[in-house]
């Protein structure tokens, strides 16, 4: 039996919606310096692409450099075929083929996304997605920004948009005391952090406007974009949107966290550098393949119990726990958008019986407090019996929120889902927005409240965790209803924003700001309107305060 918050995180099932990028058509050049860049266009729409464009070159276990133009070995870089998806754990369920262009360590990529046309003196707003995944999985394969360019178009708001490739799992947030001793730390995000610079340098020569820039992301990527905002990084970009995370969704441990030291310990044996002297130089050199099995051979499933592969505080690009700095007011003021689905527990809560409050506890202890002993779920026990009341073993009360008396999964299943879904997304989302309002931040909050399928079978997820993504890369086709009509609401403010820093468009229901009214918009078809944003405020204030306890911060 497995559980965990990052296990949802790495399976993007539903990206099947998203489905397969059309075959492409003519080519289009690009002037880049000294180099010409050979792009081109969907049949579908004509909008133009260029795929696998390297923005950085890195060594294993090191920082990535910037890449040249200036000198170039060819003077024709081939940007026609999507660029290979970062090394990865392959998890057991997963039904997604992030290796369907190739899977390896020279992965540092981006895709670029813009109308038919577009002049390199356009100057468009530029929106730049990072994808979720657990940190753990992910490819730029799966997003195809033909949507979001295309909604853009109808609304007469053009965009440029630019999908990220970044290391992952072991190759690019590895811990461990010799990782920080190697300056070795939050690789993954140092990648993000290069991939905006090389939007600053380069995407006017595509038609962008570097000082419009938008960061976009879900998950992990929002997660990522919350941590870019405690330093200079928040330079790279103007404007942020943030879906299903913030900087504080997760907890952020020290380099010599017991969690990712063991997984270090136990790769380096596997891979046969435990008799090295320098576990850490055996372990740069080993062969590409030998890495990539010994990773998936430590049981990938169970890492997502222990998620020993996350940000990790740096004393640079993080310097603190940032819950602290958030509520400290450490962050750049950048205008945002930040929301969450309404049932953002369920998928963490892997579908099994969960009848008794023990059960209960030991699902929350495992999932969120794996690597204390004893759990504070288990021991502390003025933090369980408020959690207790504020959090009823009664169906009705519980997640997928709105479903009645039904239990799914055993009689307190629901309420598992309810306490996760709240402590990681509902209450994080909250405190962000609290400590800027405290700023004057312009800030939006929404909630997603549009169910995506029918089916009976996955009516335990309710409006689930990911279920936003294919609503803002407008993946729906019109014969969808109320599906289209939600995915043009979402990706109409998603590019009015990145235009004007306001969701607000004409055609899309008003939008107010959050500010002291603590208004939020809930989406949905026939019923897109704003709401106070004060559902299970006790349970949320509660979680919030207890969240250092709860995640050992």
């Amino acid at each position: 039996m497995a559980f965990g918050l990052g296990r949802s995180l790495g399976k993007l099932s539903l990206f099947v919606l998203l489905g397969v990028r059309a075959a492409l058509s003519q080519t289009i050049s690009v002037a880049l310096e000294n180099s010409s860049v050979l792009g081109s266009n969907e049949n579908a729409a004509d909008i133009e692409s260029f795929l696998g464009i390297t923005y950085g070159t890195a060594a294993r276990f090191k920082r990535s450099s910037p890449v040249s133009y200036t000198v170039p070995a060819t003077g024709l870089i081939n940007a026609t075929t999507f660029g290979i998806a970062c090394s990865q754990t392959v998890t057991a369920g997963n039904t997604i083929n992030y290796g369907a262009y190739g899977i390896g360590e020279n992965c540092l990529t981006l895709d670029i996304y813009r109308p038919p046309g577009t002049q390199a003196n356009a100057s468009l707003p530029v929106m730049v997605w990072i994808s979720g995944g657990a940190f753990l999985q992910g490819s730029t394969s799966v997003y195809p920004g033909t949507g979001i360019v295309a909604r853009s178009m109808e609304l007469g708001l053009p965009v440029i948009t630019v999908i990220v490739n970044y290391r992952l799992a072991f190759w690019g947030f590895l811990g461990g005391q010799e990782a920080a001793d190697n300056n070795a730390l939050n690789l993954g995000l140092y990648d993000q952090r290069d991939a905006f610079t090389w939007v600053q340098n380069y995407i006017s020569y595509f038609g962008g406007d570097p000082t419009k820039v938008t960061a976009f992301g879900s998950s992990a990527g929002a997660i990522s974009i919350g941590h870019h905002l405690f330093t200079s990084n928040s330079d790279l970009f103007r404007g942020v949107i943030m879906g299903s995370g913030t900087a504080s969704t997760l907890a952020v441990r020290k380099p010599n966290d017991p969690a990712a030291q063991a997984v270090y310990d136990g790769v380096v044996n596997l891979v046969g550098c435990n008799t090295a002297s320098d576990t850490f130089a055996c372990l740069s050199s080993v062969d590409e393949d030998t890495l990539f099995n010994a990773v998936n051979t430590y049981d990938p499933d169970s890492l997502f119990q222990i998620r020993p592969w996350a940000p990790i505080i740096d004393g640079e690009l993080i310097p603190d726990d940032p819950y602290t700095l958030i509520t400290e007011g450490k962050f750049a003021s950048k205008p945002f958008i930040t929301g969450d689905v309404v049932d953002e527990g369920t998928r963490f809560v892997v579908p099994q019986a969960i009848n008794t409050t023990d059960d209960f506890l030991n699902v929350l202890a495992i999932v969120d407090s794996p690597t204390l002993t004893p759990s504070p779920f288990t021991q502390n026990q003025t933090l369980v019996s408020e959690l207790e009341a504020l959090y009823p073993a009664t169906p009705a009360a519980g997640s997928p929120f709105g479903t009645g008396n039904v239990t799914f999964f055993g009689d307190q299943f629901k309420r598992a889902a309810a306490v996760i879904g709240d402590l990681h997304f509902h209450s994080q989302r909250r405190a962000f927005l609290a400590a800027t309002c405290k700023k004057n931040v312009p800030s939006w909050s929404y909630q997603l409240a549009q169910l995506t399928s029918t089916d009976p079978s996955v009516a335990w997820e309710g409006v689930a965790h990911e279920t936003d993504i294919p609503f803002v890369f407008n993946s729906y086709p019109s014969t969808d209803g109320d599906l289209y009509t939600v995915a043009s609401y979402i990706s109409g403010y998603w590019v009015a924003f990145a235009n004007n820093l306001n969701p607000n468009a004409e055609g899309l229901p008003t939008w107010d700001e959050y500010s002291s009214s603590k208004q939020s918009l809930q989406i949905e078809a026939g019923a897109t309107e704003m709401i106070s944003d004060n559902f299970r405020q006790a349970g949320t204030d509660f979680l919030t305060t207890a969240r250092a306890q709860i995640f050992n911060a």
